[in-house]
C-alpha cells in the first residue's frame, strides 16, 4: 500500500545468479529443465516503476535453471480488483498472482485459488517452512485453507527525538500510559507537540492505530472470521487511546492540522517529540543528518496488555484453474525463497516473512525493526470483506478524534454497518 522513497530504493540488491544452483537445491524449487516448454502467467501490481526490469533480472536464473517461460503481467493498483475478477472468471487465468491482505481471501473464498496448505506443510518443504514464523503464517489462513504464501510485510515504528527526552530526564515509553506522561512532560503546544500518529481517512488512520486493538487482546472480526467484533472492549480501548491523545490529554495536534508529510517536517524541525511512521523514513532521515539524536522503537503497547507490530501482508497465490499446478507452485516457492525475497525486500524496503531474509541493508535500526517483526508481528486478518470493514474503522477513528462524537455512539453505529457488510 505504501511506496518507499527513492533513496531507499537505491539500496543494493543481492545478486541471485551466483547462488542459483545452491538455492534451487536447498529450496527444492525444481529440477534442471523440469519445466521445459511450460509457460506460467505471473501477474502483480508493481511496487516501483523499476519493477518490470528488475523482475526480469530476478526471474532470469529460475527460468534458466528450470526451462520455464514466465509471462509477467503488470496489474495497475487502481484497477487490481476489477482486472483480477475479470481474469479469474475466464478459463485462461493468471497462474500465479501477488495478493494483499485485503484481496487474498476475497478471491480465495470464491474458489479462485488453490489451497496451498498441503504443499506448504509437506515433508519435502519442511526445512523451508521452518523459516516462516507462525505469528506471520497463522493469520493467513481462512479456516483450514491457505490460499497464499506470505511474502512481504510492512511495519510501523515510533520515531523518538532522544534529545528532547534526555533533556527532561525521561526514558522512551513502551506503553500508552507512559507515552501520555512523556509527551505531556516534553511538549509546549502549539510550538512543540508530544506525539503524532495519522488518524484521518486521507492518511489511512486505521493503519496506524490497528495495532492497539491487538495490544488490548482483540480484533474487529472474530477468529473464525464469522462475526464483526467492533463493539468490544479491545476496540473501545483503542479508540479511547486515540481520543485521549487529542481530546483529553491533548498531546497530539488537532485532527487535520498536520498530514503525514507535515508531521514529518515538524519532527525534522525538532518540534515533535515522537511520531508513528513507516521504517522507510529511516535512511532518508539519516542522510539528512538531523541536528538532534533520534531513534526508532516499536510503537507503544497497551498498559497491562501486549506490544505488537502491525501491517498488511503481501502473498503469492496459485490459481485453482491453472493447468500447471506443479510449475506454479515451483515459481511460488522461488518467489518466497531466500534469494528472491532478499533481493526484493532489500530493494523496496519491506520486511521479509522468513527469518533468514535480512532486508535491513546493514542498517542497525532496520535490523532492530526486522527482529521486532519476527517476534511480535500481529498483522491484519485477511477476511474476504476486510477492505470494506477497514473503511468503516477509518471513518469511525476520524469521527471520534474530532472530539465531537462519542465512542459509544460511533462503536454501535460502526458495529451495525459491519454486521450488514458481513451479511451481504
Amino acid at each position: 500500500m505504501f511506496s518507499l522513497p527513492t533513496l531507499l530504493r537505491r539500496i543494493a540488491t543481492v545478486c541471485v545468479s551466483a547462488s542459483l544452483f545452491a538455492f534451487v537445491a536447498l529450496a527444492g524449487t525444481a529440477h534442471a529443465g523440469e519445466f521445459d516448454g511450460v509457460t506460467i502467467k505471473f501477474a502483480k501490481a508493481p511496487h516501483g516503476e523499476d519493477e518490470i526490469a528488475l523482475m526480469e533480472e530476478w526471474l532470469a536464473p529460475f527460468k534458466a535453471a528450470t526451462g520455464m517461460e514466465i509471462e509477467h503481467i503488470v496489474i495497475p493498483w487502481g484497477e487490481l480488483e476489477a482486472l483480477y475478477s475479470a481474469n479469474f472468471a475466464g478459463s485462461d487465468v493468471y497462474d500465479v498472482t501477488y495478493q494483499t491482505s485485503t484481496h487474498l481471501n476475497l478471491f480465495g473464498s470464491r474458489g479462485t485459488f488453490s489451497d496451498l496448505d498441503g504443499r506448504f506443510n509437506a515433508a519435502d518443504y519442511a526445512s523451508e517452512r521452518s523459516l516462516f514464523p507462525d505469528n506471520i503464517v497463522n493469520p493467513s489462513y481462512y479456516g483450514d485453507e491457505l490460499y497464499g504464501i506470505p511474502a512481504v510485510i510492512g511495519t510501523i515504528v515510533m520515531y523518538v527525538n532522544l534529545d528532547m527526552l534526555d533533556a527532561a530526564g525521561l526514558s522512551i515509553p513502551t506503553n500508552n500510559e507512559e507515552l501520555m506522561a512523556t509527551a505531556k512532560a516534553v511538549q509546549n503546544p502549539p510550538e512543540v507537540w508530544g506525539f503524532n500518529a495519522p488518524s484521518t481517512v486521507k492518511d489511512y488512520g486505521w493503519y496506524w492505530f490497528y495495532n492497539m486493538i491487538h495490544n488490548y487482546g482483540g480484533d474487529m472480526v472474530s477468529d473464525d472470521m464469522e462475526s464483526a467484533t467492533f463493539d468490544s472492549p479491545a476496540v473501545r480501548n483503542a479508540l479511547q487511546f486515540a481520543v485521549d491523545l487529542r481530546c483529553n490529554d491533548k498531546v497530539h495536534p488537532p485532527l487535520g492540522q498536520y498530514d503525514r508529510e507535515a508531521a514529518l517536517s515538524l519532527f525534522k524541525a525538532g518540534k515533535l517529540a515522537m511520531m508513528v511512521e513507516e521504517p522507510s523514513r529511516v535512511i532518508p532521515l539519516e542522510a539528512e543528518g538531523l541536528p538532534f539524536n533520534w531513534t526508532i522503537v516499536q510503537p507503544v503497547g497497551a498498559a497491562g496488555g501486549k506490544q505488537t507490530q502491525f501491517s498488511t501482508t503481501g502473498y503469492y497465490a496459485v490459481a485453482a484453474k491453472s493447468k500447471e499446478q506443479d510449475a506454479a507452485w515451483a515459481l511460488t516457492k522461488y518467489l518466497v525463497g531466500t534469494d528472491f525475497a532478499t533481493s526484493f525486500n532489500n530493494h523496496y524496503g519491506f520486511v521479509g516473512t522468513r527469518s533468514d531474509v535480512d532486508s535491513s541493508g546493514g542498517n542497525k535500526l532496520l535490523q532492530d525493526n526486522f527482529e521486532w517483526a519476527m517476534t511480535t508481528w500481529d498483522g491484519l486478518l485477511p477476511h474476504p470483506k476486510i477492505a470494506q470493514m477497514l473503511d468503516e474503522f477509518g471513518k469511525a477513528l476520524e469521527a471520534v478524534t474530532t472530539c465531537d462524537v462519542s465512542i459509544d455512539e460511533q462503536v454501535a453505529d460502526t458495529q451495525d454497518r459491519m454486521e450488514k457488510i458481513l451479511a451481504r
